[in-house]
């Protein structure tokens, strides 16, 4: 299916609000299926929620002894002010977080509601939870393809494990990672550096937390559960009551991974519909996952025919906050839902989208950038109805060819940018650079601003027009 676009990036992990370099991966998604469906092209674009280890289990004893014991010790203060006056989680819902499946459903619901609020186009109507017994099912299903190929071992430490140190597993990941592409080459050298990194001595099981169980005593690493969650993605957004009417979704998931790895052909609807939307045409993740993405390159090449491997990886680069790594969890890290309360949705958008330089390198957080955004958003504004007023003047027309055929081109150079991912420059020169050069306009030429706006301003700001009631004006 050559019209269409799957985009996806790493389940959520519902422990805390997002921050900015969170929300910054989620844009970046964004703003390549929005310009998808410009183009024409069918877009699935999934949003999920993660399910697993230790960490909602151990915030949940900090609450316990908060509320329960009444005996905190001053980590457990400071982990619970975190929570309260970080995040800003209200008292009735912090007594909730006892449990730790409460933790984990309502960041689930908060990040859902930043990223809507942010008009961040993802497939709400098909959000699922790794909690659900078919995921387990799928990962199960995964061990199982593993063990057949005789990949699965007891390594040097007596623990379940993958045989990373496979010869010929290892070449097929190498070639593989090799005809992948990256949207920065660069981000690819650093992934082809950490194939060193991964070993046999990673187990594949821990004793505890949320997770695919693999028997009554051992929980699958999260680490291991999730490097194809892609294909469960599209099971999740085609399935329907009537394409599983009558089938054990146990047999289905082994049927679709023999036509996966084999590229063999098959009657049923529903893996159809799955293979016929693979590959995953970009994969948009942060640097810090580098070593996740090798096992990702490590399970394609060796459960997917080549045609069903992801095709292009976006790679981020990582926030700096003070010089250090931004982390919500650790309560260093500018986060999404201030910038909204403080900003509104737009200029949150916006300020994110002004962060750093291209996204795939390393950053320091500006703290001056709100504000230089808010003017910049400000005086854009003013020049939208400014060329309103003069669209709707009934004066005689005073061309300049000159500058008409620089609009010309003005598309192409912002569809460029998009494709390359330099999205700050593509913004800047929409929302600064052509209201700096064309200061004084004829109808035919502000009409014509007018119209680039009206196709771009819903890729990079979407709510902006109607927020400001100018999307009729401009359509008129």
């Amino acid at each position: 299916m050559n019209n269409k676009l799957f985009v996806s990036l790493p389940y959520i992990y519902p422990v805390c609000p997002l921050n900015i370099d969170h929300s910054r991966m989620f844009i970046i998604a964004d703003i390549i299926a929005r310009y998808s469906r410009k183009k024409g092209k069918e877009v699935v674009f999934p949003v999920a929620s993660h399910y697993s280890g230790n960490t909602a289990q151990n915030i949940a004893s900090v609450f316990v002894e908060i509320y329960r014991k009444g005996k905190p010790d001053e980590k457990s203060e400071r982990i619970f002010s975190l929570f309260k006056n970080v995040y800003g989680t209200p008292d009735y819902i912090l007594k909730d977080f006892v449990n730790p499946l409460n933790i984990l459903d309502y960041y689930s619901q908060e990040i859902l509601w930043e990223l809507k609020t942010l008009n961040v186009s993802c497939d709400y109507d098909h959000f699922y939870t790794t909690k659900q017994e078919s995921f387990s099912s799928f990962v199960r299903t995964i061990i199982s393809q593993y063990k057949k190929e005789g990949l699965l071992i007891e390594n040097t430490k007596e623990e379940l494990a993958l045989d990373y140190d496979n010869v010929e597993w290892k070449s097929n990941a190498e070639e593989l990672l090799n005809n992948t592409g990256f949207i920065q080459l660069f981000q690819k050298n650093i992934v082809l550096s950490a194939m060193k990194n991964v070993r046999s001595d990673w187990g594949l099981l821990r004793k505890g937390g949320y997770g695919v169980k693999y028997d009554e005593d051992w929980v699958i690493d999260p680490m291991f559960d999730s490097e194809l969650f892609t294909i469960f993605d599209l099971y999740v957004h085609f399935k329907n009551e009537d394409l599983m009417q009558g089938i054990d979704e146990k047999k289905l998931f082994e049927e679709l991974f023999d036509v996966l790895r084999n590229g063999v052909e098959t009657d049923n609807l529903l893996i159809n519909k799955i293979i016929n939307f693979l590959p995953c045409d970009l994969f948009v993740c942060e640097e810090h996952l580098k070593n996740w993405i090798v096992k990702r390159i490590y399970a394609e090449s060796c459960l997917s025919h080549e045609k069903y491997q992801t095709k292009k990886y976006f790679v981020t680069g990582m926030g700096l906050l003070h010089g250090k790594r931004m982390s919500a969890s650790k309560g260093s890290a500018i986060l999404t839902k201030d910038l909204i309360r403080l900003y509104g949705p737009v200029l949150a958008r916006l300020i994110i989208l002004l962060t750093g330089g291209h996204p795939s390198k390393i950053y320091h957080y500006d703290h001056n950038l709100p504000g230089q955004s808010s003017k910049m958003l400000d005086n854009f504004i003013n020049y939208i109805l400014y060329l309103l007023a003069i669209k709707d003047e009934s004066t005689e027309d005073n061309p300049d060819n000159g500058n008409r055929i620089f609009l010309d081109n003005i598309e192409k150079s912002i569809e460029k940018y998009i494709e390359n991912g330099f999205f700050k420059q593509a913004i800047v020169e929409l929302i600064s650079i052509i209201p700096k050069k064309y200061k004084k306009v004829d109808r035919t030429t502000a009409d014509k601003i007018l119209r680039i706006y009206s196709q771009y301003l819903d890729i990079f700001l979407p709510g902006l027009l109607i927020n400001f009631n100018l999307d009729k004006k401009m359509y008129e």
